[in-house]
């Protein structure tokens, strides 16, 4: 699934309640889909109050090398819902910081 999509179902359900609510949100996704919306935050962390993708970031996205499985060897699947359940509120502003950083960096968010 194109991750603006991915970021358009999650945001309705934010901040998640509990673990077991995230869990039941993941649950419903295939596996490259959850870890790019992790991936998605990791880099939007990053980029909160960025209006482009940093010069760190930038050769490796353009690259192909930075994509939606970034945070895979990093992040154990079964730690994803925890993580989305504890960035709580924050997690809109991490999506909403990458796509305006890769929006203003144009960057072809269809290859992430």
């Amino acid at each position: 699934m194109h991750i603006d999509e991915l970021i358009d179902a999650i945001v309705p359900h934010l901040p998640f309640h509990s673990v077991e609510a995230a869990q039941a949100f993941l649950s419903t996704l295939a596996p490259d889909d959850q870890i790019a919306l992790i991936s998605a935050l990791y880099f939007g962390r990053s980029h909160l109050g960025s209006d482009c993708v940093n010069e760190d970031f930038l050769p490796y996205l353009r690259s192909g090398q930075m994509n939606r499985l970034w945070e895979q060897d990093s992040i154990v699947p079964a730690d994803f819902a925890t993580i989305l359940y504890e960035k709580g509120s924050n997690l809109a502003s991490y999506y909403d910081a990458f796509q305006r950083a890769t929006n203003g960096s144009g960057y072809d968010r269809a290859a992430y």
